[in-house]
């Protein structure tokens, strides 16, 4: 059986990120991979402007910016300033955000100031830039906001509209073809048989995959077939980037997706060290990466989050993604066996400043209630046995279904 990492290692060699790109507006740019460099047109702040309410002053008749005695000769606003120059001694009213008028050179907080018609006092020592925000303090013009092969961010979505941008270029969605094996499967809304059960694998792939990278073409559910297999794969490979398919992949009589792949093109790797998920085959067909997961939902899932969710991510132009990694403190125990590495679903909480986790109740890949109340994955390493409570452990956080 092939390690978990080096398995890994293999499918991120095989993968480049595609080469296609399109333009779109800022709304629709979250979630998607910048595929150029993106610059800001202006400076940000435009111009020079009050961090606090209170009193942009020029230099008193010293030439020193110094408590004193000032004229108060107008008032600079936001999106309505003062637009003549400040002579020696005078100041102006000034609000947050406002423009700072022409040899303004500091701005006296509006409660360290006394003021008697149009004239203030204040004792407060100042100096040359206090309450200031100037010009390109944020970013300067031409600067970049985000380097290609950058995911665009709520952040950055604000930032690019701070400084005017409408439309960004970016990676072209990702096609991802999806559908599920077996005869025993039944779309969800029609009455079961005996022997028969619902499909929740594609269902969990679609919920998992739509990202607004990814365009998903759901093919449905497929029979224990070879042609019928074989047929969909051949005609899908000619326009996704990846197919995904659910079952089939192990060596049981009515397995038909592995041999199906290998008729018409290669498996690259197969038999994970890995528990669940031993079955995940990984290869091509034609030009077409493909993923067959195995049939357990559980499997399916944990598959998905270790292997085709990177893949996706990397053909969409960003980098590999190497998922944070913590320590915690294992409540319970675990039993395992030395030779695969195991990935069981977790609690995880915060008591009195230390981690802590346990698992998600029995573990068997079927059981999808294991992801009841889960927010993490305890990795079990491939060389240690049974873990009894108080062992140190490392998890995988997990947010809306990914591994962070």
């Amino acid at each position: 059986m092939l390690n978990v990492d080096v398995a890994i290692q293999k499918l991120a060699a095989m993968i480049a990120p595609l080469s296609g790109t399109e333009v779109v507006d800022v709304a629709d740019s979250v979630g998607r991979t910048a595929a150029r460099e993106v610059t800001t047109p202006i400076s940000l702040p435009p111009f020079d402007s009050s961090a606090m309410d209170g009193y942009a002053i020029a230099c008193n008749t010293a030439g020193e910016v110094a408590p004193g005695s000032y004229q108060v000769v107008g008032t600079s606003a936001a999106g309505h300033p003062f637009d003549e120059a400040l002579r020696a001694g005078e100041c102006v009213r000034i609000f947050t955000g406002a423009a700072i008028p022409e040899g303004g050179e500091a701005v006296v907080l509006q409660e360290d100031v006394e003021r008697k018609d149009d004239h203030i006092d204040f004792e407060e020592q100042t100096s040359p830039g206090d309450n200031i925000r100037y010009a390109g303090l944020d970013i300067a013009a031409g600067a970049a906001l985000i380097d290609a092969g950058t995911t665009v961010s709520p952040f950055a979505r604000g930032w690019f509209a701070a400084c005017g941008i409408t439309q960004v270029e970016v990676t072209r969605k990702v096609r991802v073809a999806l559908f599920s094996t077996g005869d025993e499967l039944v779309e969800a809304g029609r009455s079961l048989e005996h022997g028969q059960i619902y499909d929740s694998n594609r269902e969990s792939l679609k919920a998992l995959v739509d990202r607004s990278a990814v365009e998903i073409q759901d093919l449905g559910c497929l029979p224990d077939d070879f042609d019928a297999t074989k047929e969909t794969l051949d005609r899908t490979a000619r326009e996704a980037d990846v197919i995904v398919t659910s079952g089939g992949v192990s060596v049981g009589d009515s397995d038909f997706v592995r041999p199906a792949v290998e008729a018409l093109g290669s498996l690259e790797f197969w038999n994970i060290a890995l528990k669940p998920g031993k079955p995940l085959a990984v290869g091509r067909v034609g030009d077409t990466l493909f993923f067959g997961l195995p049939g357990n939902p559980v499997s399916t899932i944990v598959t998905y989050m270790l292997f085709v969710e990177p893949a996706i991510s990397r053909l969409s132009g960003a980098a590999w993604p190497e998922p944070q990694k913590f320590k915690a403190v294992l409540e319970g125990e675990i039993r395992h066996r030395k030779g695969r590495r195991e990935y069981q679903r977790g609690f995880m909480r915060t008591v009195n400043g230390t981690l802590q986790v346990s698992p998600t109740g029995d573990q068997s890949s079927n059981r999808l209630a294991t992801f009841h109340g889960c927010n993490c994955i305890i990795v079990v390493p491939e060389t240690r046995d049974e873990l009894s409570t108080g062992t140190i452990v490392e998890i995988l956080l997990l947010k809306n279904g990914s591994l962070l």
